[in-house]
């Protein structure tokens, strides 16, 4: 849009930002959706001691969260400030664990460190992992969905965006793919490339993998190590009224009152939500609870609706859902 020079934002024009933010309400988590937080590590270190200052002023009333390249992982220092600044969660665009896919992609930085160790040393600083996975690439084969599997297992990354891959218009791999005869415009399939594999198969592996890894149990077991190896490694935070106040009180337990009510009760997996709850409950963990709760509700419900052809296989899809059509007709 604005070609291929970045552009930056001053330290004081972020915290400017953040206390405009905090004067309208707002609490929680704050996301900086920059494609690649440490572009320029200079500039992101100058930002993040900034962001330091700013929490310790004002008793740390967020936790942040951002994208970067794994190859984060290789910047110790700035890890270390991230920590302080209390960033707990760093979307990676991993893509595949498949090094040869990594390549044809250029995306090499993703393979700069090996992958898992890159994800340990993140989880090292109180990072949590997202991650995203595309199928559909020309160097998949059929014993790529099994690859996937294992890495999902063997990082223990809970939430993953996995998708289909999409030809965005006016973009290279768009470009490619339209001077090869393989964009295909048919609004009754998932994507709009004509993939290497049978279209058929590669629905089936997406389909395979989401209920694999979105499968209650699974959920929460990467989250239970996350619980054990992630969570406890960020800075124990001061307690502050922009922390401790009536309002976020309520708030809590108004969260806590329909997370028991529609998973502690009515779920089928009320039982495995329950072995992660009680001991952390008991140990006075209710943060913990909250976020694995809900955001694992959520993984589990997404998946059932992309098994029932409820969702799509591609956040980019032109298919329409019923679930698309249904919003439609309420607009």
């Amino acid at each position: 849009l604005y070609g291929r020079v970045p552009r930056l934002k001053t330290p004081e024009q972020v915290t400017r930002e953040l206390d405009a933010m905090l004067a309208a309400g707002t609490f929680g988590a704050v996301y900086f959706v920059d494609d690649n937080f440490i572009g320029n590590r200079k500039a992101a270190r100058e930002l993040v001691r900034e962001l330091i200052r700013w929490q310790q002023r004002n008793g740390y009333p967020v936790k942040f969260a951002c994208e970067a390249t794994l190859n984060i992982a290789k910047s110790l220092d700035l890890l270390a400030l991230m920590r302080e600044a209390y960033f707990t969660t760093v979307f990676c665009g991993i893509e595949t664990p498949e090094l040869d896919a990594l390549r044809a992609m250029g995306k090499r930085h993703n393979a700069a460190v090996p992958i898992l160790d890159a994800v340990r040393t993140l989880n090292r600083y109180g990072m949590e992992v997202v991650s995203g996975i595309i199928l559909g690439l020309d160097t998949d084969t059929p014993d790529t969905p099994a690859r996937i599997g294992e890495f999902i297992r063997r990082t223990h990354i809970p939430m993953l965006t996995i998708n289909l891959l999409q030809a965005l218009p006016r973009t290279p791999l768009y470009a490619r793919l339209a001077a090869d005869g393989r964009i295909v415009e048919d609004p009754l399939l998932e994507s709009n490339v004509a993939f290497r594999q049978p279209y058929d198969s590669v629905v089936s592996w997406w389909k395979g993998l989401i209920a694999e890894a979105y499968a209650p149990e699974a959920v929460y077991e990467r989250f239970a190590y996350n619980l054990a190896n992630t969570y406890p490694n960020r800075i124990a935070l001061p307690p502050s009224s922009a922390r401790v106040s009536w309002s976020n009180l309520r708030r809590g337990l108004t969260i806590m009152k329909n997370l028991f009510v529609h998973v502690g009760i009515r779920a089928d997996y009320r039982r495995t939500f329950w072995r992660m709850a009680w001991p952390l409950l008991k140990h006075g963990r209710v943060e913990d609870v909250i976020h694995v709760g809900l955001v694992a509700h959520h993984l589990i419900s997404y998946a059932r609706e992309a098994l029932s052809g409820r969702q799509n296989a591609s956040y980019y899809s032109a298919r329409e859902t019923p679930l698309a059509r249904r919003e439609m007709l309420q607009i």
